[in-house]
């Protein structure tokens, strides 16, 4: 019997991820989509009409979130082929996540460094194991200083910022982590897309995603530059703006920064800073 490919997309429930999961709802994908809440998961699920998607509720910047999200994919799948890392946050008001860490760091990547690595030895099981982080290309205004992650005196685009720089790091530390492995990690610039970034600021969120949607991209768009990275070859350790290969600068290719970075959160995790699979 065919096996379809299993696939974990975050922040599935709206935007890109949504779309994503709905160009790839017929195909040959079990998908396992993640929203925020509850009600996000269950209006998404309602949309869909097909038995090939779950949605499970996982808040990122609560580490206890994500430990239970693993769980319940560990205990329901054997495989995980593919995780898409896509889910972020904009807060135009500074917060800090429950370890004191600026939230829009702690959200589009702290989140997604503790999902992937729960996750990791699921997903080197698959015979074609891949990983994508969906950046942006405002990393290349990020500034990463690891001794102000719980620094709230940033600016709302110097916070997202960094931790799309983050992001890229992450797939160059991880990609020269497993590197005798057969895995696929790439990193993504999706376009200037409509969605709801900043729909978690009260009223001015609202007023400002309008805006954002009117200007931006359909997340048909982004979701096609998503897919790009999900079915193509050759893209491991790589960074795609709009489905084209970039050259990253030097900052972004810092292996000794993005090997500070792992060991740092690694110990924000809790978990130990050498790889074992």
């Amino acid at each position: 019997m065919y096996k379809k490919i299993n696939i974990v997309i975050t922040g599935a429930t709206s935007g890109i991820g949504f779309q994503t999961c709905k160009l790839l709802s017929s195909q040959e994908f079990n998908i396992i989509g993640t929203g925020s809440t509850k009600i996000s998961c269950l209006d998404a699920r309602k949309k869909f009409k097909r038995d090939n998607i779950k949605f499970f509720d996982c808040d990122l910047s609560d580490h206890n979130s994500i430990k239970l999200l693993s769980q319940k994919i560990e205990s329901e799948f054997q495989t995980i082929d593919i995780l898409v890392n896509n889910a972020g946050k904009l807060f135009i008001k500074p917060e800090l996540d429950p370890k004191g860490i600026e939230k829009t760091f702690s959200v589009n990547y702290l989140g997604h460094y503790l999902l992937t690595r729960l996750l990791l030895k699921k997903i080197l099981t698959s015979n074609c194991p891949r990983i994508i982080n969906v950046s942006s290309v405002a990393h290349k205004r990020g500034i990463l200083d690891l001794s102000q992650l719980n620094n709230t005196n940033l600016t709302a685009f110097q916070a997202y910022s960094r931790s799309k720089l983050s992001q890229i790091l992450f797939m160059k530390i991880l990609s020269k982590k497993l590197e005798s492995s057969n895995i696929t990690i790439s990193s993504l610039h999706p376009g200037l897309i409509g969605t709801n970034l900043l729909s978690k600021n009260g009223f001015w969120g609202k007023l400002l995603t309008l805006g954002h949607k009117l200007v931006g991209k359909s997340t048909d768009s982004g979701a096609k530059n998503v897919l790009y990275n999900i079915k193509s070859e050759n893209t491991h350790n790589m960074y795609f703006s709009n489905s084209k290969n970039e050259k990253l600068s030097n900052y972004a290719n810092d292996i000794n920064l993005a090997n500070e970075l792992w060991d740092i959160s690694a110990k924000l995790c809790g978990l130990s800073t050498k790889l074992e699979i």
